[in-house]
């Protein structure tokens, strides 16, 4: 049998779901699918009265037409169920470990549900889309054999359904590979990166419904409206998506070199400030900034203590924000790309020196001044380029855009930059030769551990370290235990004598997964102190002992053991590449629409705003409402 289809053939629990699982979630989409699709003809050839209804009224408490504002609001519902339920996820998998499946655990129904909600948005905003009139988008694809479909709505739908499809293909991916519990596996990357790529398209559809109305910038109505305008909202979009990203660090059980951590942090305020300062105005960088903290906040609360699950933090953001206010007093206008620049240096400046301060007050792995050297010198490159994007994403989606190849030239040496980045940050050195570790575990006995696992063995834990130093200029040196039914991270002390030791009691026995972890300078190691048994994957585990001398390997070992070590090596890096690629495109594809968007100017329809505020089809049943600036329908 062909290597690769016997992999997708294994039935062990590191594989994929069970089938029934596999075949609910298939068919309920289907079913949705259909029907939507159904609604959408019906709609088109006159009927679905309803749907139009919807629509309009919609279109009224939005501001824009009802083809834009019924799936963007939609969209906006999905994508805040699903990130509720990736955060509250993570946290199972941090606690619980490996799942059974898409239907496996309660918090991958909201993921579920939120996702088929995005891609239902997705749908509707190419089927509601009007072929003709007043309010048909002048930015729309025009594709032989079907009506002109808005370029926010062609980007919106693709990257809902690969978001959405991310499900079965992550279950593929655990049938080839086994299940990778960590939150940056690949199809996790492309569900979480494709699901905020199509919430911020949303942003994009109500620029476009707006600007067939002769309105620049929509504006919700009322208080919704007040509290969080469009332009808040889309940097909103662009932290909460970068924070998910950041969980793994975020929740103190990082599989990868801590560098990420600061880099990824500068480039979404980078990112997200320029484009709220720019196109909001005065405070929108503040005011993005002041929004996600109060977001954050509660869903933390409700993982933490309404679920039940280990406490996560969140990056700060709130200085960078003051900073960038500061710099841009005076306004942006005359030079956005000089603001980008100057905020990225801010970001990666200013705006990290208060997250270190943060990580020390609340984060299970606060900075050390051992990052610094190579930390600052990366977040300060990722972040210009992502400012300088930022710049160049405003100046578009507001029309004054640039004309000619320069800013496609800027644009993608900023994306090369990003890349080169991240290329950089996800190298790891090998392992020195030689390096073992003795683990000495005195003490023990029954306690109450973390989490929900009861009372289990727990004891003090000492370390010294043989061979190869692999703790020179490390991050730091600690004890993590996870997946017992709850988690524990406790940084260990350096003693006169050279050990290393524990400062509290550490979980060493039941279901705990207990693991020496070192992160240095391009290394991520890890040794086992105590790990049970797994038979359904074919594990046979680490016991306690008193004394005992270990080999030090890469931490993504002893991290991921469902991972199959058979699994074939040709095919796990072009399945990788495939993902981010696609992920790359995607995020290019809201750029080229945002262009499109971006140089239809209100003033350049000749007819006004008119057509159903609901639809585009047919007569406006309410006449325009003046607001002292723009009309809009009422």
């Amino acid at each position: 049998m062909n290597p690769l289809l016997a992999q997708v053939a294994t039935k062990d629990a590191g594989s994929g779901a069970p089938i029934w699982q596999i075949a609910v979630v298939a068919g309920l989409s289907g079913l949705v699918t259909v029907a939507t699709l159904a609604l959408i003809f019906s709609f088109r050839r006159g009927g679905a009265r309803p749907l139009g209804r919807a629509a309009r009224a919609t279109g009224r408490v939005v501001g824009v037409p009802g083809w834009a504002a019924l799936p963007a609001m939609i969209a906006l519902v999905g994508g805040a169920m699903a990130l509720a339920g990736a955060e509250w996820d993570i946290a199972l998998h941090i606690d619980e470990g490996r799942d059974d499946g898409p239907l496996g655990t309660a918090a991958h129904y909201p993921i579920l549900f939120g996702l088929l909600i995005l891609f239902v948005g997705g749908l509707l905003a190419v089927g509601l889309a009007p072929p003709e009139g007043p309010q048909a988008s002048r930015a729309a694809i025009r594709i032989r054999g079907l009506w002109p479909i808005p370029a926010s709505a062609a980007v919106m739908l693709v990257a809902s359904a690969t978001a959405f499809l991310a499900f079965p293909l992550d279950d593929l991916w655990h049938r080839v590979f086994g299940q990778d519990v960590t939150l940056w596996g690949p199809t996790h990357i492309m569900l979480i990166a494709c699901a905020g790529l199509g919430t911020l398209s949303m942003i994009l559809l109500l620029v476009e419904g707006a600007r067939t109305i002769g309105v620049d910038t929509p504006r919700l109505r009322g208080v919704l409206g007040k509290l969080v305008p469009i332009p808040v909202l889309c940097a909103v979009i662009v932290l909460a998506v970068f924070t998910l990203e950041q969980d793994e660090f975020n929740f103190g059980v990082p599989q990868f070199r801590l560098v990420w951590h600061p880099v990824l942090i500068a480039v979404a305020s980078s990112f997200a400030f320029v484009v709220a300062r720019i196109w909001g105005g005065r405070g929108a960088a503040l005011h993005a900034a002041v929004v996600a903290f109060v977001i954050f906040v509660p869903l933390t609360f409700f993982v933490s203590v309404v679920f039940g699950q280990t406490f996560h933090a969140q990056p700060l953001y709130l200085v960078t924000a003051l900073a960038v206010e500061a710099l841009a007093w005076r306004g942006t206008g005359r030079r956005p790309l000089a603001f980008g620049a100057a905020t990225g240096v801010l970001a990666a400046t200013v705006g990290l020196a208060a997250e270190y301060g943060w990580t020390h007050l609340l984060f299970r792995l606060p900075w050390t001044t051992n990052l610094l050297p190579e930390a600052v010198p990366a977040a300060l490159l990722a972040a210009v380029a992502a400012g300088l994007l930022g710049a160049l994403f405003a100046e578009t989606i507001t029309g004054a855009n640039r004309r000619g190849p320069y800013p496609v030239a800027l644009a993608a040496l900023a994306g090369i930059v990003l890349i080169g980045v991240g290329a950089w940050a996800a190298q790891h050195d090998e392992v020195p030769a030689g390096a073992t570790v003795e683990i000495t575990v005195s003490d023990v006995r029954n306690e109450p551990t973390p989490g929900k696992s009861g009372v289990q063995p727990t004891g003090d834990v000492s370390v010294r370290f043989r061979g190869p130093d692999v703790t020179e200029d490390a991050d730091w040196v600690r004890v993590l235990g996870w997946q017992g039914r709850g988690s524990f991270s406790n940084v260990f002390a350096r003693q006169d004598d050279g050990t290393w030791r524990s400062t509290e009691r550490v979980p060493v026995g039941g279901p705990w997964r207990t693991i020496l972890n070192v992160n240095g300078r391009g290394t991520v190691l890890g040794a086992p102190v105590y790990m049970p048994a797994d038979p359904a994957v074919g594990f046979a585990g680490f016991p306690l002992e008193a004394t005992v001398t270990r080999e030090i390997v890469p931490l993504e070992e002893l991290a991921q053991i469902e991972r199959k070590p058979d699994a074939p090596d040709w095919a796990w890096r072009p399945a990788t590449w495939s993902v981010l690629g696609l992920n790359l495109l995607l995020a290019i594809g809201v750029g080229v629409a945002a262009v499109r968007i971006g140089r239809v100017r209100p003033e350049d329809d000749g007819e006004g705003p008119g057509g159903d505020p609901g639809t585009g089809l047919g007569t406006a049943d309410v006449g325009p409402r003046e607001t002292g600036e723009r009309a809009v329908p009422a």
